[in-house]
């Protein structure tokens, strides 16, 4: 049975051109490896142990040489699988396990540290001066740029790869996460993906061509002319009272009001406590039918600010119902508030608050605000107060006709 790579050649060598694949590629340097003070004999102690380390990994092993491409680019590699999506994530694990070992006891000069940078796409496969079998192309060019990105452990994923590991298993969904969107071609961002976890990658992200810009003003505007919501429900449950942890659930139905679908939202949370990155607030976001919303752009990850795209599989078009998404995540709330302006016309607007009978705090109230002057007044709408399984109460309020500029507050 022919290979797909054997197929490839022989059509090159008959066409005397260049043929276009489909591949998943591993591209790997050693940080560092340039360094004019470092010796000639200690850098290619360097790459041989990164070379002997790949050629023993299981994963490597795994596939047959007919189904893969080696490009060796001086301090370090790339590797093209033509099967196995997720054969370039499991030689990168298996690379870092075996660097820890390698590491263990030696100088910091003498550690090897690596980068790392996955992507799917296409490629060509061609035969150098020596009739050596070379590849090259925009898949391979892209897992270079995603690589030079990072740092010292970083495993970084391209869209398209990160995505299509994500949905084979809940193993991949757990290791990889979005990081941001960065600058990679043209100074159109991309958001970038990190597989990390206990003793492989690297946690924090990479600050090198980071995009960093609010879009929130400008989609206001676009808001406004194409998206009414029939109604938005923020139910909040308070899950730990001596950190004021407490559990987000915010449900927007949603119609399109223009003549273009909506693809995607982009949405902004806003937080008292810190959070390194946007994975701290474990956020999950669902469709109408609860199939998983995926994020497609995090275009700011400060401190006290995410600001993210979610996209739907299937675009909203003008006068559809019944379309929906849902926002689940977590924040502590040592403030005890949460304060809500509404960006366009609302015409129901429901918000609960869930709790311990018992809770160390005050009766939740909901205010509205004036956004001038921040005068608050309670809202003239009586609250239901529902008793709930293991001694929890919740306490909601429905609030009509709610018009864009609008706030209320809740605190408790």
């Amino acid at each position: 049975m022919t290979s797909p790579l054997t197929k490839c050649l022989t059509l090159t060598s008959e066409k005397q051109e260049f043929d276009l694949i489909f591949g998943h590629f591993f591209f790997v340097d050693i940080v560092g490896l340039s360094n004019p003070d470092i010796s000639t004999k200690i850098q290619m102690k360097k790459l041989r142990q990164l070379n002997k380390i790949i050629s023993e990994s299981p994963s490597y092993n795994s596939t047959t040489k007919e189904n893969m491409l080696i490009l060796p680019t001086g301090d370090g590699m790339c590797i093209g699988f033509l099967q196995g999506p997720d054969l370039p994530l499991k030689v990168a694990l298996d690379l870092q396990e075996g660097l820890e070992i390698y590491n263990k006891g030696k100088l910091a000069a003498d550690t090897v540290q690596v980068r790392i940078g996955l992507n799917s796409g296409s490629c060509f496969v061609f035969e150098d001066l020596r009739g050596n079998q070379n590849i090259w192309g925009p898949g391979v060019i892209m897992a270079r740029r995603i690589m030079d990105l990072g740092d010292d452990g970083h495993i970084l994923l391209g869209p398209s790869l990160a995505e299509n590991l994500i949905e084979i298993s809940d193993e991949y969904r757990k290791k990889i996460k979005p990081v941001h969107d960065y600058t990679v071609k043209h100074g159109v961002p991309m958001l970038i993906y990190s597989a990390h976890g206990k003793g492989f990658g690297n946690r924090t992200p990479p600050t090198k061509n980071q995009y960093q810009q609010s879009r929130m003003q400008a989609e206001i505007k676009r808001l406004q002319n194409t998206t009414m919501y029939p109604q938005i429900r923020v139910d909040l449950t308070l899950e730990d009272p001596n950190n004021m942890l407490v559990a987000y659930k915010r449900k927007y139905s949603i119609e399109n009001i223009s003549d273009e679908p909506i693809k995607q939202i982009l949405h902004g949370i806003a937080t008292d406590v810190a959070k390194d990155t946007i994975n701290d607030l474990n956020l999950r976001i669902f469709d109408e039918k609860n199939k998983e919303v995926k994020i497609s752009s995090i275009n700011l990850d400060k401190p006290y600010v995410k600001e993210f795209s979610v996209s739907f599989d299937e675009p909203i078009l003008q006068g559809q119902k019944g379309r929906s998404y849902t926002l689940e995540y977590q924040t502590e709330e040592p403030e005890r508030f949460l304060e809500n302006s509404f960006m366009v016309n609302n015409e129901n607007f429901v918000i609960s608050f869930s709790s311990k009978r018992d809770a160390p705090i005050k009766k939740p109230t909901l205010y509205e605000v004036n956004p001038e002057n921040d005068e608050k007044k309670p809202v003239e709408t009586k609250p239901t107060i529902t008793p709930l399984d293991n001694n929890m109460m919740n306490i909601c309020w429905e609030l009509d006709d709610i018009v864009k500029g609008q706030v209320v507050r809740l605190e408790w």
